[in-house]
């Protein structure tokens, strides 16, 4: 699964929360949506790729098309 872009929410004093659009490999584009550290932007991308909820396609589309 490879991570192409990442659009982020900053909550104020919480961990951040972003949606991922991946490519994986059989199914093509995906859309995860969950949270992370916070600490550096490329880990937290992969940790939501990886345990982040499923995100509808389509409004995931709208974010980053």
């Amino acid at each position: 699964m490879k991570v192409l872009e990442a659009y982020w929410f900053t909550p104020m004093g919480g961990h951040t929360i972003g949606i991922v659009k991946v490519e994986t490999e059989f199914s093509g584009i995906k859309f995860y949506i969950g949270n992370a550290p916070g600490i550096e932007m490329d880990s937290d991308a992969k940790e939501i790729s990886e345990r982040g909820a499923k995100f509808p396609y389509g409004a995931g589309l709208q974010l980053m098309p």
